[in-house]
């Protein structure tokens, strides 16, 4: 069901998952050497494939034994986690942020079999950045960074520029990687999204349907679907 929705993370066989256990590989450089395990995942607008490299980073991370993944959808207005994962929660992220009859905690499902926790939300028309500015927010930032030291977080934004959210909630993670597409973002974008959120928390921009320089060799890594090859901050490939 997972790849028939698009996550190929999950299976390191599968040529679709190379570009992001790649990605993987380079956040657990970061949460050896700088102890980042709250990763937001931003664009600079919408469109561009954001959720899309959050659900399969998410599951590329949860197959290594030593951690315990969460996808958390942060979106509150386009969040779409919830349909990629194929869940139908009765009360959803959103729902404890505005503190809705009900959702004392937020809903999180563990998938079966797997070490990932999605954290869903069902999309709205919200006050999205007062609700991640607001009280029942910032204690969920902060029982992320003092639970287990396992548990590794994926938190999937809201585009850069489509209101203040991302801005609001960045300050409170470790790290965000920005999502571009080839042919569709321009480098502009890219440079005032990270002005805007700031270089030191910048983990890195990831090319979404980036095709150059994936060449298979036996690999099986030239599928379309090889996208959200990485660029690090210094330039080179991850």
């Amino acid at each position: 069901m997972a790849k028939q929705r698009g996550i190929y993370g999950f299976d390191s066989i599968d040529s679709r998952s190379r570009s992001f256990n790649l990605i993987r590989a380079k956040l657990l450089d970061y949460r050896r050497d700088r102890q980042w395990r709250m990763i937001g995942v931003v664009s600079a607008t919408p469109n561009v494939g954001k959720s899309f490299i959050s659900a399969n980073v998410a599951a590329s991370l949860s197959r290594d034994p030593r951690l315990q993944t969460y996808a958390v959808d942060l979106d509150l207005r386009r969040g779409s986690l919830t349909d990629s994962f194929g869940l139908n929660p009765a009360n959803s992220l959103r729902d404890y942020l505005e503190g809705a009859p009900g959702a004392d905690r937020p809903a999180a499902f563990g998938l079966e079999g797997e070490s990932l926790v999605v954290m869903p939300t069902v999309p709205g028309l919200v006050h999205s950045a007062e609700l991640l500015a607001g009280v029942r927010a910032q204690t969920l930032f902060r029982e992320m960074r003092a639970s287990d030291e396992r548990n590794f977080f994926i938190l999937d934004m809201p585009p850069v520029f489509a209101n203040d959210d991302a801005s609001t909630t960045v300050a409170r993670l470790d790290a965000y990687v920005v999502v571009a597409e080839e042919g569709r973002t321009k480098t502009r974008e890219v440079r005032d999204a990270i002005a805007l959120l700031g270089e030191n928390r910048l983990a890195g921009v990831i090319m979404n349907k980036y095709r150059g320089g994936l060449l298979s060799e036996g690999y099986g890594v030239d599928d379309y679907y090889s996208a959200g090859y990485g660029v690090t901050r210094d330039g080179g490939d991850k």
